[in-house]
């Protein structure tokens, strides 16, 4: 009597080294993929960042600007006004008023200066040409901040940040006042120091600042404001 061994089937299926190698391409792609997309999530966080601190800056700039335009404003803009003499010298010529609102201070980080504004208690714009406690204001670096001092409060300088500590630090603010003297001979007939002056000035500052969560992310601003009231000295001899 036969017996017939029964034939055997080829196996078929994955093998370990199939497997294994399988595994490691998978982990490869996912690895590159990661890669990828935290180096796109990095981008655009920094990306934000770039443009909070722009942001930032330029809002600060225009507070800045806005304050800095009224600088050396005397409240009755006549006192620095210069008349020459006129109807053939019955009408005497009247010189400017010296005005104590036309100093500006620059210091390495900071800018002084002063304007007239309404009073207190009167509601009534100071036009004495006397310069109040109130009327003294400027611009300031000071733990990274910037800071901006509107008058005084219970005697002392009321400096309030107009940028944010937490979010944008200010490394650098640099201002400074470029001025220009015009001689205003033409107006009577004088020659030299004797004749009266127009003091031009424009002021060109410079902020640089670094985001507070990422070092690497910095920004500068340039931006420059001539002060509206020029300043007028002197007389016709």
């Amino acid at each position: 009597m036969t017996f017939l061994m029964p034939r055997r089937t080829a196996q078929r299926g994955v093998g370990l080294i199939e497997l294994m190698v399988g595994i490691t391409v998978g982990l490869i792609v996912a690895a590159g993929a990661a890669v990828v997309a935290t180096r796109q999530i990095n981008e655009h966080r920094r990306l934000m960042l770039e443009v909070q601190i722009q942001q930032d800056l330029r809002v600060a700039a225009d507070l800045l600007q806005q304050d800095l335009r009224r600088a050396g404003f005397r409240g009755l803009p006549s006192n620095g006004v210069w008349e020459p003499e006129r109807s053939g010298g019955k009408i005497a010529a009247k010189p400017a008023i010296a005005s104590p609102y036309a100093e500006l201070t620059q210091g390495s980080k900071e800018l002084l200066y002063r304007y007239a504004r309404i009073q207190p208690g009167s509601n009534a714009m100071n036009e004495s040409n006397v310069l109040a406690n109130n009327e003294q204001f400027g611009i300031r670096l000071s733990n990274k901040t910037l800071y901006l001092q509107l008058g005084m409060a219970n005697g002392q300088p009321n400096w309030q940040p107009i940028t944010d500590p937490d979010m944008v630090e200010i490394e650098d603010f640099v201002p400074v006042v470029e001025t220009q003297e015009i001689s205003l001979a033409d107006l009577c007939d004088c020659t030299g120091s004797a004749c009266p002056t127009l003091t031009v000035r424009r002021v060109d500052f410079t902020i640089q600042a670094v985001a507070k969560s990422d070092s690497k992310v910095k920004r500068t601003l340039k931006v420059s404001e001539k002060v509206r009231a020029d300043d007028i000295s002197g007389a016709c001899p």
